[in-house]
């Protein structure tokens, strides 16, 4: 019989489900969800709300930062690129730029999935991120993209805000692009996999991973594609090629009623508590050398929101809809936070009236708003550990 401690951890286990960012805190929290991209997804996971600043990560010049994550579905691990953009809303026409790809063992080093640490969904690997030292000051938007080893062929993509420095500076075009013209485009595949896929069972080695490199130990290489969409396909982080100007937050400096659009007020995120660090990482990134200035008065902020459509200016009378359309692959449902069973190997978790299908893990299965074992399993899997590509490796 299965044990009522393995059921636990089961039922914990489908709850977080896939991973996603937990810090930098991403864009639209309360809306994000751990599923893959679907076609259209791209960039960032679009959604409604998809820009919504939860918090500003602030994230300056030559300072390195621990990127960790949620979850425990993390497929075998895989390769994962953290890039930026000078974007404040990304779309398809966005230039990514990679500042750190990790080879094999990302989001964690398993042979299959994780057994969180806490409830929270810790338990994931963490990774040490530099942003470079001669970037300008500015609001960028910070990207972690993963293709998974094991499992469907997928790929997942979170976007968070960051600011660095405090826009006192002056950011050009020509001073941001000479800083992320030297960097790689950010790779995209398996979007959707019957157009360009990787290799099941490969750590996917990028053919271009830029200079700063974490190669997982004992990582099964390989850079086989498949597919007649692959020479498009993996071209989309390129966007259309040009970098831009990252975007200058109003200052208290600033005069009041200035013509200048105010950005989102400044909110300094603390160091990232607590997780599971890559070895060799610091448990503690270096503080922000950005005072928290304390404004006259509290300033709203104004969403940089690149709205999906255009709005129809000739039809003011209309009421807007507050319900949010339906995305493709929602199952509709009623209770928020129950889990759904849908059909018999997938299920999702109710989120605001849908549930988006997600593949049980070998073993499970979904009956009466339940995952259980139909097989005994263990939920221990072995852990290893990384090393830096270079000079350093990781003990």
């Amino acid at each position: 019989m299965f044990s009522r401690a393995n059921l636990i951890l089961a039922l914990a286990a489908s709850a977080t489900a896939h991973m996603f960012l937990e810090y930098p805190v991403p864009f639209g929290r309360e809306t994000l969800t751990s599923s893959p991209l679907a076609p259209g997804d791209f960039p960032c996971k679009q959604r409604p709300g998809v820009y919504d600043v939860t918090e500003m990560n602030q994230w300056n010049a030559g300072d390195t930062k621990t990127i960790s994550f949620i979850g425990s579905a993390v497929h075998g691990g895989g390769s994962c690129q953290f890039s930026i953009t000078t974007d404040t809303a990304p779309s398809e026409k966005s230039q990514w730029k990679v500042i750190q790809s990790v080879v094999g063992g990302c989001p964690s080093n398993v042979t299959g999935n994780l057994t969180p640490v806490d409830p929270a969904g810790h338990g994931a690997a963490t990774f040490p991120v530099k942003m470079p030292e001669s970037i300008p000051d500015g609001q960028y938007t910070f990207a972690w993209t993963w293709l998974n080893k094991h499992g469907n062929r997928e790929f997942y993509m979170n976007c968070a805000p960051v600011q660095v420095g405090s826009g006192s500076g002056k950011a050009t075009t020509a001073s941001a692009s000479k800083t992320l013209s030297t960097l790689p485009d950010m790779f995209v595949a398996n979007l959707p996999d019957t157009s360009c896929s990787t290799t099941e069972g490969e750590d996917f080695n990028y053919p271009d991973a830029g200079q700063n490199i974490i190669e997982g130990n004992g990582a099964s290489l390989g850079a086989t594609l498949n597919g007649a969409g692959c020479s498009t396909m993996t071209k989309m982080g390129a966007g259309n090629g040009q970098i831009g100007t990252p975007t200058l937050p109003q200052t208290p400096s600033q005069p009041e009623g200035s013509s200048k659009s105010a950005a989102s007020p400044l909110i300094v995120i603390p160091a990232n508590p607590g997780g599971v660090f890559a070895p060799g990482a610091s448990s503690a990134p270096a503080a922000s050398s950005a005072p928290a200035a304390e404004p006259a008065a509290p300033v709203a902020p104004v969403a940089s929101v690149a709205p999906v459509a255009p709005v129809a200016p000739a039809q003011p009378e209309a009421p807007a809809s507050n319900t949010p359309s339906t995305p493709s692959g929602c199952t509709p449902c009623t209770n928020d936070g129950a889990v759904v069973c849908i059909g018999s190997n997938q299920f999702g978790l109710c989120n605001r009236g849908c549930a988006v299908a997600q593949d049980l893990a070998r073993g499970m299965s979904c009956s009466a708003g339940a995952v259980v074992a139909s097989t005994k399993r263990s939920f221990q899997f072995p852990r290893a550990h990384l090393r830096r590509h270079g000079s350093s490796r990781f003990v």
